[in-house]
């Protein structure tokens, strides 16, 4: 019997996977920055929504601003196959973090994706314009 992968026996050599450290192209935070952004949204989830310390926020709008945090950090993460918002597949890490802003903009001012809540749009907005700029403030405070 002629040898093959599944009958060769012992550990086979581990296949190549895109480095843990790769990030989609333009986002300046680190790997680090984006879990802990993930895990304070997360987090937030069980306060109170006066509780939350999101300045941009309105109070009803808090559940759905947390939902779009958790979802564009999973996205750039990695841990989430489809863009938020517009529900596209990338292949990760090549996405494209300028257009998905776009699409955040168009539902916030109507133009698209009218189904989207304000509040969803502004936190993936958020969460991009903060991802890719070192001189942005957090979609959350610590």
């Amino acid at each position: 019997m002629a040898e093959t992968s599944w009958n060769r026996g012992g550990p086979q050599p581990p296949t190549q996977a895109p480095a843990a450290q790769d990030l989609p192209p333009r986002v300046t935070r680190s790997r680090s920055e984006l879990e802990k952004l993930r895990d304070d949204a997360l987090a937030s989830q069980s306060l109170q929504p006066g509780d939350v310390r999101m300045i941009w926020v309105s109070p009803d709008g808090v559940a759905s601003a947390l939902e779009a945090i958790i979802h564009t950090t999973r996205w750039l993460l990695g841990e989430r196959e489809w863009a938020p918002i517009s529900r596209e597949l990338y292949s990760y890490p090549d996405l494209p973090v300028p257009l998905i802003r776009t699409h955040a903009e168009d539902a916030i001012f109507g133009y698209k994706w009218t189904d989207t809540s304000e509040w969803y749009a502004g936190g993936v907005k958020r969460t991009v314009q903060w991802a890719t700029s070192t001189a942005e403030e957090r979609p959350i405070f610590e």
